[in-house]
């Protein structure tokens, strides 16, 4: 049943991947967009999973190992980056459809 969550967040993606492609925002086409897309990707990651190690690290928040594919040392769930980077792919994905739907994208 841990797996649950996992697969909804993979399916989340792909599920904002089609809307993407449906809208016509295109942040998820070959190129430059791909590209400014995982460079927000990645630095969503960095700042929160540097902010996530050391709450984790420190004890502040802690998962419960039974409700989790598995855990990264010191404590973080597996699901913890695929979340925050589905958060960030997310954000994007709205903003590029508002200023599509708007005529400035």
């Amino acid at each position: 049943m841990h797996v649950a969550y996992l697969l909804a967040l993979l399916v989340s993606v792909v599920g904002v991947t089609l809307l993407d492609r449906r809208v016509g925002a295109r942040i998820t086409a070959t190129g430059p967009a791909r590209r400014r897309l995982a460079i927000v990707i990645a630095c969503v990651l960095a700042v929160f999973l540097l902010f996530d190690l050391v709450g984790a690290g420190r004890g502040w928040f802690a998962s419960d190992p039974d409700l989790v594919v598995a855990l990264i040392p010191p404590g973080i769930p597996v699901e913890e980056p695929i979340l925050l980077g589905f958060l960030a792919f997310l954000t994007v994905a709205l903003y590029a459809a508002l200023r599509h739907r708007r005529g400035n994208g």
